[in-house]
């Protein structure tokens, strides 16, 4: 399968500009930039070794869309749901401790705020998404994987370093058990890759909205996983793991429901 690549400019908008009418307070904070990412056909998952059959390679097409340069801040978290849950306090740190559930309650508190149109309707344990609502929310487990990758600008590989310049080792870009000091960092530390994105290896593991379940094996659109399931994914590693859980073609899920010092979540929006 050809991965098709295009030339698109590289566009990192300021969050208050994307939503100028936020309600929230942005003096001496730390607001995720929102990096456009360019559409576009890639390959999914890898056939690495023991890692092929939970990552079945496929091609995937997605349109384009915007993912957060950074992992929500705590500083933004409270800003937002007036707390913190974190265990590893500071500012700039991702917020952690936090269920998907949350996640999603957060997304729709911001694009309140932010006088957008809310992407998830809420109804105890079911939630469902306007897939055209501006709002924001979680990215999918497609745009997680090609904006981790690099997009269209990106090496493509199937180890951690994927998506950065080559040469570089894991250290380089994200925060794993080797040089952590066992607890999360502040965010933006170590080396963006190739669309400017931070910390998508390490720091904490990262919400996607899909379900976790078996990719498909035929070329997909705009894939948003299964209907139904148990866990919901996340991806990129965490401050606690080893090397090879940084890759990016990795995936593993939790109950939505379920919290851990380890997993926090970064947001995406519509083009």
């Amino acid at each position: 399968m050809n991965t098709k690549r295009i030339a698109f400019p590289l566009i990192a908008f300021p969050l208050f500009v994307l939503a100028a009418v936020c309600a929230v307070s942005l003096e001496n904070s730390q607001y995720p930039r929102m990096i456009a990412v360019a559409g576009g056909t890639f390959v999914m998952g890898s056939s690495e070794g023991s890692f092929r059959q939970n990552e079945r390679v496929h091609e995937v097409s997605l349109r384009s869309f915007f993912i957060s340069e950074t992992e929500v801040t705590q500083e933004l978290y409270q800003a937002v749901m007036n707390q913190n849950p974190s265990q590893f306090k500071g500012n700039e740190y991702p917020v952690e401790s936090v269920s998907w559930f949350d996640a999603v309650k957060f997304c729709n508190a911001l694009s309140e705020q932010c006088g957008l149109a809310s992407v998830y309707t809420i109804d105890g344990d079911a939630v469902t998404w306007n897939r055209e609502a501006r709002g924001f929310r979680l990215p999918t487990e497609a745009e997680w994987e090609y904006a981790a990758r690099g997009g269209q600008s990106g090496s493509l590989g199937e180890l951690s370093k994927a998506g950065y310049a080559g040469g570089l080792t894991a250290g380089d870009v994200g925060w794993y058990g080797v040089n952590s000091g066992r607890r999360t960092q502040p965010v933006r530390k170590k080396l963006p890759n190739e669309l400017g994105i931070y910390d998508m290896s390490g720091n904490v593991w990262e919400w996607c909205w899909d379900w976790f379940g078996d990719y498909p094996s035929a070329p997909v659109y705009d894939p948003e996983g299964p209907s139904t399931g148990r866990n919901r994914v996340f991806r990129g590693g965490a401050f606690v793991n080893p090397v090879n859980q940084l890759r990016i073609s990795f995936r593993i899920g939790n109950p939505p429901s379920s919290k851990a010092n380890s997993v926090g979540f970064r947001i995406a929006q519509n083009w």
